[in-house]
């Protein structure tokens, strides 16, 4: 089922995907199953594009219910999502669904055309304080902001001798501008305050909606299954 398929199945049950009006950044006026069908659709897609099965499962089912749910729910005053777990379980997969979801929305002008998700790895976020018109560009960006593998990078860079702390910097810029982000990361609790420091992640845990990913490692699922011999 594509799109265009998905809107008139929803037209002849009596419903619409698009709902009036959006609230904030962080919501988009859709329905939510529809939104629903619409990312697990998109995560088919990038699992397809990596030439593996897609297997549902449960987890993944619930991950997507999730996302779904939050970003249609204009009760919650929440703007970060946050996409933790071990390596491999499909965090980048959602991520990224959730960027072509987004993109097949505007496309259908089903809601704003500023809405949307851009993803930087977290590395590549320490290289742009290099240049204040990209950084500058990079705090302000009014949709979602998406950080990829947060933990990967230097907690702390030297410039001309003096310490910065770029993902601190970020992620404290946008929340005094209540700025939608999503991030995946491996680390856990523990080891986010660590990396962050505490008062970053109290920020985090006021203005964040957690996903936690418990699949199995798919790439070790899919290593197998190449590799039957493997298994005796």
């Amino acid at each position: 089922m594509d799109i265009k398929t998905l809107v008139e199945v929803l037209k002849r049950q009596g419903r619409a995907l698009m709902l009036p009006g959006m609230t904030d950044h962080s919501k988009l006026g859709v329905d939510e199953q529809g939104l629903t069908a619409l990312l697990e659709m998109a995560y088919r897609k990038q699992v397809a594009m990596r030439r593996v099965a897609y297997v549902p499962n449960n987890l993944t089912t619930g991950a997507i219910k999730k996302l779904a749910h939050f970003l249609t729910d204009n009760g919650d005053n929440r703007f970060m999502i946050v996409l933790d777990g071990s390596t491999a379980t499909g965090k980048t997969t959602l991520m990224t669904a959730m960027r072509q979801a987004l993109r097949w929305l505007t496309d259908h002008r089903l809601v704003s055309d500023d809405v949307g998700l851009r993803i930087l790895d977290a590395t590549k976020i320490c290289t742009l304080m290099d240049s204040s018109r990209d950084w500058n560009e990079l705090l302000s960006w009014p949709s979602y902001l998406g950080i990829e593998d947060l933990g990967c990078e230097p907690a702390e860079i030297l410039r001309w001798g003096n310490p910065l702390y770029p993902v601190r910097e970020l992620i404290t810029e946008r929340y005094k501008l209540r700025l939608p982000m999503v991030v995946s990361t491996n680390l856990d609790s523990d080891q986010l305050r660590e990396h962050l420091g505490l008062r970053i992640v109290s920020r985090m845990n006021e203005m964040a909606f957690y996903i936690h990913f418990e699949n199995e490692d798919f790439r070790k699922l899919a290593w197998y299954s190449h590799h039957p011999e493997a298994k005796n």
